[in-house]
């Protein structure tokens, strides 16, 4: 797609498979909580399809694919073993990550072009202010929407309206840059312009299917269509 767009006010992101590669430590938390529970691991390749819905929905998908059950959700076991992942992803967060390459940089860029950045994700905040730190990107980001901070996550527009409201910021002012098909239905439904890598999750299935506006080939690719050119600025925290 040849689409460009002027450098809009504030821009909001989506944190794993957007700014940050987070699979392998997700898989790694999720397989060792699993066989804390007396089950055997998964392939990391199905946990990788089940990112971009919350911490809570993965961890349950993990276990209905072990137990077969499909209202695992509502088990002890679901209610002993949650909190346990979550402790586990916790420690783990940073250790296996890495931000996309060009990502830190391209935050500098527009920051120091003016923009008011956000990061709006369905992953609980806790853990997402803690990858944000490991990754020296916190000082990038103006504010933070996580699971958690609206009744509904993406794709529900709620996440997005909110940050719009936090910044002061109104959908024609602003864009949404995600990575899977949760993040383009809550961006139409927020009536906000979507961008979206094909560097990311998006549950197995080709980015271009979901219809964003945009296919991002990379963050050189985001600030070329910005009307700006990817420097090696490094981000300063």
């Amino acid at each position: 797609m040849g689409q460009s767009l002027s450098l809009p006010r504030f821009i909001m992101f989506d944190l794993d498979g957007t700014l940050v590669d987070t699979a392998e430590e997700i898989a790694h938390s999720v397989n060792q909580t699993l066989q804390e529970a007396g089950f055997d691991p998964l392939p990391h390749s199905d946990i990788r399809e089940w990112i971009g819905k919350g911490t809570a929905w993965l961890f349950g998908q993990a276990l209905e694919s072990v137990t077969g059950n499909e209202d695992v959700r509502e088990s002890l076991l679901y209610e002993q073993y949650y909190p346990r992942f979550l402790q586990v992803y916790h420690d783990l967060t940073g250790v296996h990550s890495l931000p996309y390459e060009g990502a830190p940089e391209a935050l500098a860029q527009l920051r120091q072009a003016g923009c008011r950045l956000a990061v709006v994700t369905n992953k609980d905040r806790g853990l997402s202010q803690r990858l944000l730190e490991s990754q020296g990107l916190t000082s990038a980001i103006d504010l933070l929407v996580g699971g958690g901070d609206t009744p509904e996550g993406k794709p529900s527009p709620q996440p997005l309206q909110k940050a719009l409201r936090d910044a002061g910021s109104t959908p024609g002012e602003a864009l949404f840059v995600g990575d899977s098909s949760n993040d383009v239905v809550a961006a139409r439904r927020a009536g906000v312009p979507i961008w979206a890598f094909n560097h990311g999750y998006n549950h197995g299935e080709p980015i271009a299917q979901a219809n964003p506006d945009v296919v991002l080939d990379g963050f050189a690719d985001l600030l070329q269509r910005l009307g700006l050119v990817a420097s090696s600025t490094p981000l300063h925290s």
